[in-house]
């Protein structure tokens, strides 16, 4: 029987995570972090149609261990920060800031994007971001932007916040494997950091019953954890990728790992679980008929978990 603890579960900002170096040997349980060198950013100003989600890419930026410098709204001084940066971010919105008839093109924003187009360099690039993904009539002159991209100038139509930070780390950092001694678990539970707290809670439960070894992914991690996770897959009886407030990363991560994993021919079931608290079902409607999901409670997904557990391990067992 499982013995289900309810606790006060709380979005744990600050990750407590734990160094690890080449020849680092896992434990049961594992969070990875290992910096090649700091990244800073310049995130220019924008249209107030792009406030609120400059805001919350600053709040990323910085979980995600990346050293953010504002514009000043002074030219001299932003020039400086720039010259400070490994590279900018400029948000792209409703209001025109590439075309000199545009009403955005004298706003800080332009000033800011013509400062940083002048500054591109091999040591300096320039994130160009459509958060909203399309093109549309009102934000039409983004097909004259993306006409002059150059090398060191890098458009993303990201629609996730995350996953465009993500992208602008795999860029900007050399990723570095690691060797780690592989755990036979019935259990891989596998979830991103943002997540830790109540990652904790339901693995902590699972150890109840089954054996189980835990990878928190970091974003402040240069580690590429691809063919550690596809070892580690083979060696327990099945993969269990959470998440709460990390869907967008947890859908794109989920449909990587299965692909590694051998896809439909994969030796080991993978079951992709989220939290109600923030989950949703329409994001995981692309995993029908590929990977088994479900989104419960936190205090049912240890049980959930058991259940998909045991019937797979029994088909394996006929």
């Amino acid at each position: 029987m499982i013995r289900l603890r309810k606790k006060n579960l709380k979005f744990a900002s600050n990750g407590i995570i734990n160094a690890c170096k080449n020849n680092y040997k896992v434990k049961q349980k594992m969070d990875i972090s290992l910096f090649t060198h700091e990244i800073k950013v310049f995130v220019a100003d924008v249209s107030n149609d792009m406030s609120e989600t400059k805001n919350k890419l600053c709040i990323i930026l910085g979980k995600a261990g990346i050293k953010v410098f504002n514009s000043s709204g002074n030219e001299d001084t932003d020039i400086q920060l720039m010259q400070q940066s490994n590279c900018s971010i400029h948000l792209l919105g409703n209001v025109d800031i590439y075309d000199p008839q545009g009403k955005g093109f004298n706003s800080n924003a332009g000033k800011q994007y013509r400062l940083a187009k002048n500054l591109r360099s091999k040591t300096f690039k320039m994130f160009v971001w459509n958060p909203s993904g399309q093109i549309t009539d009102n934000n039409k002159y983004i097909n004259n932007i993306r006409r002059e991209i150059v090398e060191n100038t890098i458009y993303s139509s990201k629609t996730s916040a995350i996953v465009f930070v993500e992208e602008l780390r795999t860029i900007m950092n050399i990723r570095t494997e690691v060797q780690q001694e592989i755990q036979h678990k019935d259990i891989f539970f596998i979830y991103n950091d943002l997540d830790k707290q109540t990652a904790e809670e339901i693995s902590h439960m699972l150890e109840d019953i089954q054996t189980v070894t835990t990878l928190g992914i970091s974003m402040n991690s240069n580690i590429d954890y691809t063919e550690y996770i596809k070892n580690q897959l083979s060696g327990c009886k099945i993969g269990v990728i959470y998440y709460n407030y990390a869907g967008d990363w947890a859908v794109s991560f989920a449909r990587q790992v299965w692909k590694d994993n051998g896809g439909q021919s994969g030796k080991t079931p993978i079951f992709l679980v989220g939290n109600s608290a923030h989950a949703n079902e329409e994001e995981l409607k692309i995993f029908d008929g590929i990977i088994e999901t479900i989104i419960h409670e936190i205090s049912l997904l240890p049980l959930d978990i058991k259940v998909f557990f045991d019937k797979t391990t029994a088909k394996t067992a006929l």
